[in-house]
């Protein structure tokens, strides 16, 4: 059998890593799960992710030219063990969540039939699929699939309490998310100690935890509007469910929703999709015609 090729890279010397680990299948496993990831991506390339659309440095002239191209988001392929890992214990905790909701048949959304391969949406929790009418061992939540054609946006949220006249999102929440998007409030936590230096106080933080994070306001406020005015759901708030990492305990939130929170993104998105159509580059909304580091990875190189 031909050995697989691994192209160069920062994937290339995490897998060179692995091969050199001590433990033969602490390295073996480090490799399946990195060549799984190199495998087919199966996220859309022709529209414009919630997720993405929130962050601070969302540059509307690189989601016109991805929307053209029809390619992936920049360093989407790059990845290392430990971020798998990562997003593994989140599919994991989503899992966990959506199967309480499902026990307690407080869940609605899109579903997948084990037995007919087929989706079929459900405003109350199945009990059995809609399609084959298969038992409801056989089906899996597809959680909330939310799609504006005509501005080219489409996401999923985790969840749909119809009961509750609530989307669901379930997070969870580490050291890494706070100091990328709130230092300030991790700082404020950190303690000398002899030992090991600076480490967070995490019984503070913790009980001090009071909000979800910014991006996730922002990207559930985008979800309830998309759920409103595109897929006609009943509701009117989002109930976060926040696992800390460290200690295992959970918080809720509660954020109701409000319009003007998504109107400057449903502008943009208007504003791209009107350029698709025109075939007229937009400016770059962070630096002008100079452009950001994320609309100068299409521009082409300068001839010589």
């Amino acid at each position: 059998m031909a050995s697989r090729v691994v192209k160069g890279g920062h994937r290339l010397t995490e897998y060179l890593a692995a091969s050199k680990a001590a433990e033969p299948l602490w390295g073996d496993v480090q490799k399946y799960v990195l060549d799984r990831a190199a495998g087919p991506s199966y996220r859309r390339k022709d529209v414009m992710h919630p997720s993405e659309m929130v962050k601070s440095d969302w540059c509307h002239l690189a989601a016109y030219h991805r929307l053209r191209l029809q390619v992936d988001a920049p360093g989407r392929g790059k990845t290392t063990f430990t971020r798998e890992n990562i997003f593994q214990e989140g599919h994991q905790t989503h899992s966990k969540w959506q199967n309480w909701f499902f026990e307690m048949k407080r869940l609605a959304g899109d579903w997948y039939c084990n037995a007919c391969d087929d989706e079929f949406w459900a405003d109350e929790t199945p009990e059995h699929c809609h399609l084959c009418l298969a038992p409801s061992t056989c089906l899996i939540y597809a959680e909330v699939a939310l799609e504006a054609p005509a501005l080219r946006i489409a996401g999923k949220a985790d969840g749909y309490s119809p009961l509750d006249h609530a989307l669901i999102e379930i997070k969870t929440l580490g050291l890494g998310s706070l100091r990328y998007e709130r230092p300030e409030f991790l700082e404020r936590y950190m303690v000398d100690t002899e030992e090991h230096g600076k480490l967070p106080d995490l019984t503070r933080l913790w009980r001090d935890f009071r909000r979800p994070l910014p991006t996730a306001v922002r990207q559930v406020q985008l979800y309830m509007y998309l759920a409103r005015h595109f897929e006609d759901l009943d509701l009117d708030r989002c109930i976060f469910f926040y696992d800390f990492k460290p200690t295992q305990e959970t918080k809720s939130f509660t954020v109701t929703y409000d319009e003007s929170m998504s109107d400057p993104l449903i502008e943009a998105a208007a504003a791209i999709v009107d350029c698709l159509a025109t075939d007229t580059p937009p400016h770059c909304n962070h630096n002008g015609r100079a452009g950001c580091v994320n609309c100068l990875e299409f521009q082409e190189p300068k001839k010589k």
